[in-house]
């Protein structure tokens, strides 16, 4: 039960990060949810940092709901973000990509978007249907892309 004054009960189907312990921390960069009206399936993705406190680095981690995530190594990215700047390219999309195609309109990917050959920005991105078929208003959310963390 809720005591008066403490605001709604979190919502118990909210996709969250990992509990943080003493080896590594867990820090949530973005959130999306968006409903798909034809199969009436909530979709939701999280995006967090996974920090080691032992000295092994970070990533990104992105936890989806319904659908395959994605792992975002820094050198991985650095290396990525110089080859799409190469290319003249603004974003490049990393993990689990649906694209939509005649049949099925629902469009889901994680993109990085690069600026001088580095990561600067991740974002969510889902298009799903509405009840008809069509597709539904686009829906995303993003983060910077995090900075390294201090040296020891």
């Amino acid at each position: 039960m809720q005591s008066p004054g403490l605001g709604p009960p979190e919502d118990p189907a909210r996709l969250r990060p990992p509990m943080s312990d003493r080896w590594t921390r867990y820090d949530t960069l973005a959130y999306l949810e968006a409903t798909d009206l034809v199969s009436g399936e909530a979709h939701a993705f999280l995006a967090y940092r996974e920090t080691s406190l032992m000295g092994a680095g970070w990533r990104v981690r992105v936890r989806s709901r319904l659908t395959a995530g994605g792992v975002f190594e820094p050198a991985a990215m650095a290396q990525q973000a110089q080859g799409a700047t190469a290319r003249g390219e603004h974003s490049f999309v990393w993990g689990y990509q649906r694209l939509p195609c005649a049949a099925d309109v629902r469009h889901i990917e994680f993109r990085v978007h690069v600026d001088a050959g580095r990561p600067v920005q991740l974002e969510l991105f889902a298009r799903l249907r509405q009840a008809d078929g069509r597709a539904a208003t686009a829906r995303s959310a993003s983060c910077d892309w995090p900075a390294d963390p201090p040296g020891p």
